[in-house]
């Protein structure tokens, strides 16, 4: 879940207790609030992304009925077998008086899956240093939550951290984001370039304009948790996803979807793409998506519109860099 929505739904709730309003009411108060500038500024987040995770995968290892919901990102940081073994790992150990028992990230609480219809299984990541060797090395871990406390998903460190605080659950303060102070500041709009390679399908870029507030690694684990693979352009070609598409009519690209998720990004007004890159999306019938952190390729570069997305191939090396091949709807 996006953090800003996040954080209007806590309120929602928190209001509702202390006054006694519905859910709804108390949500189209905040939310009201929020556009007005008096709530939530300091939870802004990138306007890209779903409020939920999209589709989980599900497993059933007994025939009781439990089942458990792998999100999209830990599976395909995981792998499938890695997966299966964390179920299998949970029917030994979610049981009560075991040893090594399956705990809640989001209320501390035991998951006995014997109890639970649906338990989820997301991933958190993690960079840890180690002493004398340079620079740090990712950490994965799986995040368990019962279906009552969260959808499952990948979160970076202060992702989480944050999240639990909000749920005043116990918290180091050091693994927290910084706080953000935007009131009165104006948004920088985010950036956009269309190319036309040889003999490819033309390619869509889109960077934020602004950082993430959870730095690279939020940026990395939203776009696994929205369902887009990171992408390595140095050693692999950008996969079909039929799941997502490329709304478009006269006036330019709509916005981009997700079957069965909704719409990911729609930008404040159309974006507006060359004759020759809408001539090639209709004859590959698709574009290739990318995207990347803010500041990834120099804004400078971005302005000029100069379409040198060089500075890409370390960003994907990085497993920064995500997108993949997208039908194109609208073009006749």
């Amino acid at each position: 879940m996006g953090a800003k929505n996040q954080a209007l739904k806590n309120a929602a709730r928190d209001r509702m207790a202390e006054t006694g309003q519905s859910y709804e009411a108390a949500l189209r108060d905040v939310r009201r609030e929020y556009e007005q500038g008096q709530h939530g500024n300091q939870d802004h987040q990138d306007p890209m992304g779903f409020d939920e995770a999209p589709a989980a995968e599900e497993y059933r290892p007994t025939a009781r009925g439990t089942a458990y919901f792998a999100a999209w990102g830990a599976q395909e940081q995981l792998g499938l077998d890695q997966v299966q073994q964390l179920v299998q790992h949970a029917e030994k150990h979610g049981v009560p008086d075991a040893y090594d028992p399956i705990t809640c990230h989001l209320c501390d609480k035991p998951i006995v899956v014997t109890q639970e219809e649906a338990v989820h299984l997301g991933l958190i990541l993690g960079k840890v240093q180690h002493p004398g060797t340079p620079g740090s090395v990712e950490l994965q871990m799986p995040v368990w939550t019962h279906e009552a406390c969260g959808h499952a998903r990948v979160w970076s460190w202060s992702q989480l951290t944050l999240e639990r605080r909000r749920r005043n659950l116990p918290v180091d303060t050091a693994d927290l984001p910084a706080k953000q102070h935007r009131r009165g500041r104006k948004r920088v709009e985010d950036f956009f370039v269309f190319t036309v390679p040889e003999n490819s399908p033309p390619l869509f870029y889109l960077q934020p304009g602004e950082e993430h507030r959870h730095g690279p690694q939020g940026f990395r684990a939203d776009r696994l948790s929205d369902g887009l693979p990171a992408l390595d352009l140095t050693r692999e070609s950008a996969r079909a996803l039929d799941a997502w598409s490329i709304a478009a009519d006269r006036t330019g690209l709509l916005h981009i979807e997700r079957k069965g998720t909704g719409r990911w990004y729609q930008p404040p007004v159309p974006w507006t793409a060359t004759p020759q890159w809408l001539a090639a999306a209709h004859y590959h019938q698709g574009a290739i998506f990318l995207t990347a952190p803010a500041g990834s390729v120099p804004t400078d570069q971005l302005e000029a519109g100069t379409g040198d997305l060089s500075a890409l191939l370390p960003v994907g090396r990085q497993e920064l860099l995500f997108g993949a091949r997208m039908t194109v709807t609208g073009l006749t």
